[in-house]
């Protein structure tokens, strides 16, 4: 019985299984043991599991590693299809007080935020087709403009050209975003060369 709902899992996520979903379901730990030993399924890291014949989903076990994490910025414009530059470091959000040491060192960009931590956050899919939480398109446009982050102009500029040319423009979302970020004048300059 524990062998099918383990492989019930997997099927659904695309082959990956977490620490957390076996809990969930009730199946005993040693069903996961069994797999591992038969080479059934291979450990990525801590608590994530996948068959071996899954891609490799990096930005899927980081966010189960740092399950506090959205990612944002040039991450997420990456991931919303709005970039196709692939960067070269993934860029999370976390909420203030977040000790980003070990962050760090597994190679992610944390950005650490004292407020709209929660604001705008959705799911999608990452390349190996697991959903992950990220900011939706609208904030992430916004928030790239804000001086502070010194996203380069050569990221930016496509990701507005592909936001218009994909026709979905919310105004209002993206005008409430940039008046969070006070990037409002930035906005309609863009918006304006692009019309």
């Amino acid at each position: 019985m524990s062998d099918l709902d383990l492989d019930y899992i997997l099927d659904e996520n695309k082959g990956f299984i977490t620490f957390n979903q076996v809990k969930e379901a009730g199946i005993p730990y040693n069903a996961v043991a069994k797999k591992l030993e038969a080479g059934e399924i291979e450990k990525d890291e801590r608590g994530v599991y996948r068959r071996p014949n899954v891609y490799v989903d990096e930005l899927y076990t980081l966010q189960y590693r740092y399950s506090k994490g959205i990612y944002s910025l040039e991450t997420a414009l990456w991931l919303q299809g709005l970039s196709l530059r692939v960067p070269a470091a993934p860029v999370m959000s976390f909420p203030y007080g977040t000790n980003t040491k070990q962050i760090k060192e597994a190679g992610v960009n944390p950005v650490i935020l004292r407020s709209n931590f929660e604001e705008g956050v959705v799911e999608v899919k990452t390349p190996g087709g697991q959903l992950v939480r990220a900011y939706e398109a609208e904030r992430t446009l916004a928030e790239c403009l804000r001086a502070v982050y010194k996203i380069d102009i050569q990221i930016i500029a496509p990701a507005f050209k592909t936001y218009v040319a994909n026709g979905k423009i919310d105004f209002a979302r993206l005008f409430r975003y940039a008046k969070m970020f006070k990037v409002e004048k930035k906005i309609q300059s863009y918006l304006e060369v692009l019309s």
